[in-house]
């Protein structure tokens, strides 16, 4: 009796903890994901005027380039780093200097 009622209990808590031992997790390719990070660089506002580019290894985000503010350089580092399937992002982001008048 106490074997079925430990096995109803198994079965309860995989059942309940949303089949995860039954998923095996899914790795999404370099391309896949530095579509997904400059889809979501394109999509911020405050990144309208930014010129920055993403290279990606093994899920691994290097960002480049210029934008206006150091709140715009952390924001595109918080974008890249939400997107599924990065597993890090190295932000070499820098402030674009205007032109001199001279």
């Amino acid at each position: 009796m106490h074997l079925r009622r430990d096995l109803a209990v198994l079965l309860l808590a995989a059942s309940l903890s949303g089949g995860v031992l039954a998923q095996s997790e899914v790795s999404l390719d370099d391309q896949t994901i530095s579509v997904a990070v400059e889809d979501a660089l394109h999509s911020a506002r405050s990144l309208a005027n930014a010129d920055i580019t993403v290279h990606i290894r093994d899920g691994f985000v290097t960002l480049s380039g210029f934008a206006a503010t150091m709140d715009d350089i952390a924001e595109a580092g918080r974008l890249a780093s939400s997107v599924r399937g990065v597993t890090g992002v190295k932000n070499k982001i820098r402030i674009a200097v205007p032109p001199s008048r001279g």
